[in-house]
């Protein structure tokens, strides 16, 4: 099902002299020092989608010092998917996403400790596994998957940065579990998405390449920001809109009558 490079208890959060040079402009940020770069050394963090969304999110997190990565997604790499899935060559068609970005991860940052995920993420994987991380990243692309991960999440306590885009916009919220509303606040219904003739939802929406750039970067922004101290956007739904630009944000109350709260 898995498999992890390194044993986890075998990383040592060391702050040498290569290590505050590849950090130094982290480093100079108050909120962040040496303190708060050790704590990103230590985190684990579970990224659930490794494709448009899930490449810069695990861009970012790895060139920032992030010490664990779990990395989950079961589909392999396709044609349409480099205009926007910025680990990938056209050497990599065929192959799995999540094994291929992981080398791509590890070569950027040797010190990483990577725990590779090369199927999809249902209720039975993620009870498995989201209890072992400090924070999920929702890069899915579908609803029901996403439904899985927030419900697990809310379930067992952990905090999870949801995020969805189309064509030239984006969505983004930070569900913290017992403080704020989760997905089943947003909607309540669930979300009727097409389905494909095997009965799987279709992904059929188009995007553009740095849609998902912006949006994966906001969620890595929001990985960081929880893991350091600084307030998420836990109390609402930020919008992105690439043709004005412009980004707002939809204030939203925790449900009394959601299932998750229940």
């Amino acid at each position: 099902m898995e498999k992890a490079d390194r044993e986890r208890e075998e990383y040592k959060v060391e702050i040498g002299k290569k290590q505050q040079e590849i950090y130094s402009r982290q480093i100079m940020i108050n909120d962040i020092g040496m303190e708060g770069q050790q704590k990103l050394g230590k985190a684990s963090v579970l990224v659930v989608g490794n494709g448009g969304l899930g490449a810069p999110v695990l861009y970012y997190l790895t060139a920032m010092g992030i010490g664990h990565l779990g990395l989950c997604d079961g589909d392999n790499v396709s044609l349409s998917n480099l205009n926007r899935q910025i680990l990938f060559t056209i050497e990599d068609i065929g192959k799995p996403k999540a094994s291929t970005a992981q080398k791509r991860l590890v070569a950027l940052n040797p010190d990483l400790i990577t725990t590779v995920y090369d199927k999809y993420m249902d209720e039975e994987l993620a009870n498995t596994v989201i209890p072992e991380y400090d924070i999920v990243v929702d890069c899915l692309d579908n609803f029901d998957s996403r439904f899985i991960l927030n419900d697990v999440c809310v379930r067992v306590g952990k905090p999870f940065v949801h995020a969805g885009i189309s064509e030239y916009y984006g969505q983004l919220m930070t569900i913290t579990p017992g403080n704020g509303p989760c997905l089943r606040c947003l909607f309540p219904n669930g979300v009727k998405q097409e389905k494909d003739n095997d009965g799987s939802q279709a992904s059929t929406s188009g995007v553009i390449g740095p849609t998902p750039g912006v949006i994966g970067a906001m969620q890595a922004m929001e990985v960081v920001k929880y893991l350091i101290g600084k307030k998420v956007n836990n109390d609402g739904l930020v919008t992105y809109d690439g043709l004005e630009p412009g980004i707002e944000k939809v204030e939203l109350k925790q449900s009394p009558k959601c299932i998750c709260w229940s």
